[in-house]
């Protein structure tokens, strides 16, 4: 078994011990400290922030965020820092979020933004210069990660769900059971992880372009993968948002089947924009891997990931863990990270 998947079998127990540590645990004390500084400071917007994967986490709470009535944005620590920095001010709350904690985009940023406001870090090294800087601290508490980034990914999206849900007065036990539905389903995933994930890699064979569509949370999941799949595979794959691939990029599915578009759509219903494109690409003798809760046709060239019921924010851990199994069989047993 190659290092890629070692590393993301270990997720299951790690969602577990993250969940008990900010449910019960000191977790619970300094979300709590947080939430109260929003409030005493009568703070108005949320500015998420990092590079590469821990930007990306952000997508899993920017929306549920903003239509809750705390508006919140994402930039890579280098746009912020250098092009939108007029974005942040006394009542802004910024977050930044480096797996490493010593990222130079996020500490140039952290440095700037300290001046005028609160900024919490998100990090997984337990001696790093974010811990240093921030004002309150949410250890990842991953232990090393050594292959492609995936643990502290999943780990981070799950810290940014609690942290959202207490900005928002909705951090109740209601959450609790989806996390513990969330954690199970994982759990339940990687305990048989070989049989779906060996039935994905069949459908993938042949594959020479991997395209990656969804919109809104899932967004999280497919720009992670995208890095994965470069670094990894070295293969040329690309993160579409839907509404943006239905303005040409879609005309890649004429390759037949060499081409794949991995689409991430919790809820998959007649009459969109999605259910066009994914008839387009089958139509076109494209194949289709789709992650989904809706039940869905058999249909040639189509595989179903069937997902779970669950909130749209905590959607892409399920779906990054199912998508990672499948990517980390493709790499083969032998595969190693040679950067």
């Amino acid at each position: 078994m190659n290092g890629f998947l070692q590393e993301v079998l270990t997720q299951a127990n790690l969602l577990k011990k993250l969940q008990t540590f900010y449910q019960h645990g000191e977790g619970m004390c300094l979300i709590d400290a947080i939430g109260d500084t929003f409030m005493k400071n009568k703070m108005d917007k949320v500015i998420l922030t990092g590079m590469g994967s821990s930007q990306y986490s952000s997508d899993c709470v920017r929306s549920y965020l903003t239509q809750h009535g705390v508006p919140a944005l994402s930039f890579s620590a280098h746009e912020l820092s250098r092009y939108q920095f007029q974005h942040i001010t006394e009542k802004t709350l910024v977050i930044a979020i480096s797996q490493s904690g010593n990222s130079m985009e996020v500490v140039e940023l952290v440095e700037k933004a300290k001046k005028l406001t609160t900024v919490v870090g998100i990090y997984n090294s337990d001696i790093c210069k974010l811990e240093e800087m921030v004002d309150f601290k949410l250890p990842i508490n991953a232990g090393k990660e050594v292959s492609i980034t995936s643990k502290t990914f999943e780990i981070t999206m799950l810290i940014l769900n609690i942290l959202a849900r207490k900005l928002v007065a909705e951090l109740n036990d209601e959450f609790w059971k989806q996390v513990i539905a969330t954690v199970g389903w994982c759990s339940e995933w990687i305990a048989n992880w070989e049989t779906p994930s060996r039935l994905m890699v069949d459908f993938a064979q042949g594959i020479e372009l991997f395209d990656l569509l969804a919109n809104d949370t899932s967004l999280a999941t497919a720009r992670q993968l995208s890095l994965a799949y470069r670094e990894g595979l070295r293969n040329c794959a690309s993160v579409w948002e839907c509404a943006d691939y239905a303005h040409g990029q879609y005309h890649s599915s004429k390759m037949g089947e060499r081409y794949l578009a991995q689409m991430f759509f919790p809820v998959f219903e007649e009459n969109t924009k999605e259910m066009k494109l994914f008839d387009y690409i089958l139509d076109h003798g494209g194949k289709v891997m789709l992650y989904t809760a809706s039940d869905i046709l058999v249909r040639e060239r189509l595989h179903v990931v069937k997902m779970p019921d669950l909130p749209s924010t905590l959607m892409p851990l399920a779906e990054s863990i199912a998508a990672e199994t499948f990517l980390g069989s493709l790499f083969g047993p032998n595969w190693v990270k040679d950067h």
